[in-house]
């Protein structure tokens, strides 16, 4: 497979109109237009979005397929170039990202000696597109929240890498400072053999599937003596890997069929956002007041930590299992409970102290909870106590 770039001139008519078929037939799911439309094309060809002073686009031409994408060049004149990279449907997944990259680069610092810094960027959760850069030695700069644009949604995170002229010409990889690494450790704990046995099944693709992944530096599961039971620890280089990680996994075959299965894990070097953090804490607080699920044991097990305690409106103190199985005889019956004078109290990264009055089937009562966010919430304390 050889890969070659030929200039394309976006003022010439027949390249002009050959590259607004390729666009048109052609999604690309990852850019802020996904599905260019042949006025949207024409209005760039214009504009000199494709050719121009600072602006060099080439065809991807693959010597035993043909033409297979195109490629832009912008700010070509500067200290720091850009580049857009577009491969035809066809071409992706087959190993073409890398090459075509390291032949944009030879051509930006081989045309352009003014050029000291080769830099891409695209979102977040693009995996491929960052496994590509990461195999042609670009090191990623930066992380932007809410810095892609995404039509008919919210935006997304994206990301910024770069490859140095001098890294280019000596065949080497300067690294840049990174925040902490984001490591996990726990286990996962099956309640049944059936539950084992799916964690089986799926056990040897998820694993692949994640050591595959850009930002992860290290992630194991190991069996131990408990047959039920595994140890769980994983290394991420960053944030921004363990949670493009966490949605991967959410959306994966082994994210559907062990949902369900009980997890006990620290998190270590996330910064959470504390909008967040508390939200969560929210959510699964008013969540564990719902009777319907107060009613499903392994939904309240899932909500309370193992070492779960509360110390009940009686002075009772209840262990986690105790409260589970009162819970399920007695869950209440009402579906809209009342939450007012609503207080919390940031105790650490992951860690949030809420506070607020309970009106439930007409009793009034005063609560607090202390829930851990690491990622799913998790309660470690709660008490109650009667008003009037």
């Amino acid at each position: 497979m050889g890969i070659s770039l030929t200039r394309l001139d976006a003022n010439d008519p027949d390249d002009g109109a050959e590259l607004s078929a390729f666009l048109t037939a052609n999604g690309f799911p990852f850019h802020v237009r996904a599905h260019p439309t042949t006025a949207q094309v024409a209005h760039d060809l214009r504009g000199g979005v494709w050719t121009g002073d600072e602006v060099e686009s080439y065809w991807i031409d693959d010597d035993d397929e043909g033409r297979i994408g195109v490629v832009r060049l912008d700010d070509v004149a500067d200290a720091t170039a850009m580049v857009d990279l577009r491969l035809a449907e066809r071409a992706r997944g087959r190993g073409r990202g890398a090459p075509v990259l390291r032949a944009a680069t030879d051509q930006v610092f081989s045309a352009h000696p003014a050029v000291i810094r080769f830099e891409g960027q695209t979102r977040v959760d693009n995996l491929a597109m960052r496994r590509v850069f990461e195999q042609c030695g670009w090191v990623q700069e930066a992380h932007y929240r809410n810095g892609w644009p995404v039509a008919g949604a919210e935006p997304v995170a994206s990301v910024a890498y770069s490859v140095l002229r001098r890294d280019w010409a000596a065949g080497t990889t300067t690294p840049v400072p990174r925040g902490p690494a984001v490591t996990l450790s726990g286990e996962l704990r099956c309640a049944d053999a059936a539950q084992a046995e799916r964690v089986r099944a799926h056990l040897d693709e998820h694993v692949a599937l994640t050591r595959a992944e850009p930002g992860c530096l290290s992630f194991e599961v190991s069996p131990t003596d408990d047959e039920l039971v595994w140890r769980v620890a994983e290394r991420f280089v960053d944030e921004a890997a363990f949670d493009a990680h966490q949605r991967r996994v959410a959306a994966s075959a082994w994210g559907r069929e062990t949902a369900g299965i009980e997890r006990s894990y620290v998190i270590r070097g996330r910064a959470r956002d504390v909008e967040a953090l508390v939200d969560a804490a929210w959510a699964a607080e008013q969540h564990l007041l719902d009777p319907s699920v107060r009613a499903d044991p392994h939904e309240v097990g899932r909500l309370l930590d193992p070492s779960f305690v509360e110390f009940g409106q009686s002075g009772r103190r209840w262990t986690r299992d105790e409260i589970v199985a009162a819970l399920q005889e007695e869950p209440g019956t009402d579906p809209l409970p009342s939450l007012s004078e609503k207080e919390h109290r940031v105790l650490g990264p992951d860690t949030v102290l809420l506070t607020y009055l309970l009106r439930f089937e007409d009793r009034l009562s005063r609560r607090s909870s202390l829930w851990r966010c690491d990622p799913a919430p998790r309660c470690l304390f709660h008490q109650g106590t009667p008003v009037g």
